[in-house]
């Protein structure tokens, strides 16, 4: 039986000159000068299809993605996949797409590369290569992890606070638990006194009496929040103050 003859111009392969008489069937490419595109917004894929208009012994077919840098240079395979089919069916598809290639900016082409036995077996196989343009693709920046907490924080209470009126304050927070350092913070200080962010360690002057509630929250890899009382009273026993 005499050679199948392949088929080229837009849709394919073209028999070899050795091909005079042919079997009745041959094979093409189907659209084979799509580019690339984005499966989503982060894979970039690519396909290609052979489809032969009758039996022949074996299609092997290769597709490639290659990547072209920022600025379109030279291309660099990054990801491809082979199939063979035997004695079944017509139409041969495949594509870079699974697992696909994870997106990054820049200049993508594709290349298809198919070898065709034929029936009659003379001759063996003819192999032809088709591809795109290069194409560029706008890729979004990649995901940054945010490590998970790693525990509640507890913020030691540190019990009701009794003291004068312009008395010096220095009384140091504490926290257990998430990831540290922890960043602090507080609400409801008497009128003098101020937490720092950094180590937790209330202090200042008392300089007006009254009664307050105190909340004072700790953060890191996690939050805790700790409530009290503070008591600021008369600097002296003054019947007038």
């Amino acid at each position: 039986m005499a050679a199948a003859a392949m088929v080229i111009a837009s849709l394919g392969f073209a028999a070899p000159a050795s091909a005079a008489v042919s079997d009745g069937h041959y094979c093409g490419w189907i659209t084979p000068d799509n580019p690339p595109g984005k499966d989503d917004s982060k894979t970039v894929i690519y396909s290609a299809k052979v489809q032969c208009d009758g039996p022949v012994r074996r299609v092997d077919l290769t597709v490639e993605l290659l990547y072209h840098g920022l600025v379109g240079g030279p291309g660099q395979t990054v990801n491809g996949r082979t199939k063979v089919w035997q004695n079944n069916g017509t139409l041969f598809t495949l594509g870079v797409t699974n697992p696909g290639t994870l997106c990054e900016s820049g200049y993508y082409s594709g290349r298809a590369t198919a070898t065709i036995q034929y029936l009659s077996g003379t001759p063996e196989f003819i192999t032809r290569t088709t591809g795109s343009q290069p194409v560029s693709l706008t890729c979004p920046p990649p995901d940054i992890p945010i490590p998970p907490p790693s525990g509640a924080v507890t913020v030691t209470n540190p019990g009701t606070q009794s003291m004068l009126k312009l008395d010096t304050v220095a009384l140091q927070m504490q926290a257990t638990g998430g990831s540290g350092p922890y960043t602090w913070s507080a609400t409801g200080l008497p009128p003098g006194l101020a937490i720092s962010p950094s180590t937790g360690l209330i202090s200042g002057t008392l300089s007006t009496i009254g009664g307050y509630t105190v909340t004072v929250t700790a953060v890191g890899g996690g939050q805790g929040s700790t409530t009290f009382s503070w008591s600021v009273r008369k600097d002296s026993a003054c019947t007038r103050c």
